[in-house]
């Protein structure tokens, strides 16, 4: 059994990466399936504001994908 172990310690950084980049990856897609249909949601009660209204939605989508891949980057440099 100590053994076992012994041979399975250095993979578990590799398993908490892959659970933390799953966490975020979904964190992050649901935020953005939120975002997104509010801001549909937006532009069909006020059609003449689509413009300001992707705008914003557009630069909301962006900041969830890189905090994403910094967190990506960061799990793999450890």
């Amino acid at each position: 059994m100590e053994n076992l172990i012994a041979q399975a310690a250095p993979l578990a950084p590799s398993f908490g990466f892959g659970i933390g980049a799953g966490l975020a990856a979904l964190g992050i897609g649901i935020g953005q399936g939120i975002l997104a249909g509010n801001g549909l949601s937006a532009i069909a009660r006020q059609p003449e504001k689509t413009g300001d209204i992707r705008t914003a939605m557009l630069i909301g989508l962006v900041f969830p994908e890189l905090i994403f891949l910094l967190m990506f980057v960061l799990c793999l440099i450890k």
